[in-house]
């Protein structure tokens, strides 16, 4: 008897093991609540001209995804050469350095890691740097996504008032009721209403500035946007931006998720919000869950 429920004991064991794993690399159709392939996966996104990646920063596995995104779709459309991949830690005030820079990797004559250091310093962003080196191989601009720390302080310190005009996007708006919502319900005790006020104003910059310089500067017919999922789940912050500034544009969204972060009865809730709705147009999960 000991021994049969040591082998059931062993095999349920190993079928939980088995279903864990199973989440690594599982993609789903968020509209159409289906599981797909991954070739299944390129061939969709090869559809769309603006492809948004909301990710988890600083997650090896994670920056992968991207990469093999970037490479894949880029491959898939024949735009070698011909896209650009927009990104949230680099500044677009800074885009002078960033072309500088990224035409040395291009030309080999710096490392993608060398670049990472140039342009974030200390802060430990080598997981990008699959980024770097797929979108310089393939022949694509890098479009820095983001204003410095010093540029937003102002509004992060005394609101939107404070900001200097230049930086501000023409036709700045703020985000919708729900997206304000959900900002509230992450810095709930953590800042009293009149910071969360002036840090949603600068999240809104921020969103802003994605949303109209991706549109403005980068190549259109394929363009990659890489920021933190917040700015771009439930397609609010810079999607629902460029959605405003460009109502016919062709863009799909990508949520990549961390399953280690949850626990396998959660993941399936990553989906779909009954309050906000859908997350993203697709879901790619990495690693297993806890």
């Amino acid at each position: 008897m000991k021994y049969f429920l040591l082998l059931s004991l062993v095999s349920i064991m190993a079928c939980f093991e088995a279903s864990a794993k199973s989440w690594d690399g599982k993609i789903y159709n968020v509209r159409n609540k289906i599981e797909i392939s991954e070739p299944e996966y390129i061939q969709e996104l090869s559809n769309y001209s603006i492809i948004v990646l909301g990710e988890k920063h600083y997650t090896t596995a994670v920056q992968l995804v991207e990469a093999k995104t970037i490479r894949e779709v880029v491959l898939s459309k024949n735009k070698v050469g011909a896209f650009t991949t927009g990104w949230e830690f680099l500044n677009i005030t800074s885009q002078n350095m960033t072309n500088s820079l990224f035409a040395k990797v291009k030309n080999s004559e710096i490392t993608s890691e060398e670049f990472l250091i140039q342009t974030q310093g200390k802060t430990p962003t080598s997981t990008y740097a699959t980024v770097i080196d797929v979108t310089a191989e393939l022949g694509g601009n890098l479009l820095g996504m983001n204003l410095s720390r010093a540029e937003k302080d102002p509004v992060t310190k005394n609101g939107i008032e404070a900001i200097d005009p230049k930086l501000l996007p023409p036709g700045f708006d703020y985000g919708t009721p729900g997206y304000f919502e959900r900002f509230q319900e992450i810095m709930q005790g953590h800042a009293t209403p009149e910071q969360v006020k002036n840090y949603y104003a600068s999240q809104c910059v921020v969103d802003d500035v994605m949303a109209y310089h991706l549109l403005k500067d980068s190549n259109q017919d394929l363009a990659f946007l890489i920021a933190g999922s917040f700015h771009t789940d439930f397609y609010d912050g810079a999607v629902n931006r460029m959605k405003v500034r460009n109502n016919q544009l062709s863009l799909a969204t990508v949520k990549i998720v961390d399953a280690s972060d949850y626990s396998e009865s959660e993941l399936m809730e990553v989906l779909h919000d009954d309050k906000y709705g859908d997350v993203a147009d697709y879901i790619y999960f990495v690693n297993s869950p806890k």
